[in-house]
């Protein structure tokens, strides 16, 4: 894994899911950009774009213990 992004419009749903990776994963690249494009999906709920994949959770809760989960499974 390489390039985490989150939305800023989609910043109310993911806050604490953003600042707990950028805390705990310093050396990925971890950052909020403007509008990512998936306008239906951050409406929606809590999501984030990894490697140019969506993965979208219905709490930011299980957004932030899928991408631990990846991020740990990646750097074994």
């Amino acid at each position: 894994m390489k390039k985490v992004y989150f939305c800023k419009e989609n910043e109310f749903k993911t806050k604490k899911t953003y600042k707990a990776l950028k805390e705990q994963y310093p050396d990925i690249m971890i950052k909020r950009k403007g509008c990512l494009g998936k306008c239906k999906t951050c409406k929606s709920c809590p999501f984030s774009l990894v490697d140019g994949t969506v993965l979208a959770c219905e709490t930011g809760k299980e957004l932030y213990k899928k991408l631990h989960k990846r991020m740990l499974k990646e750097s074994v």
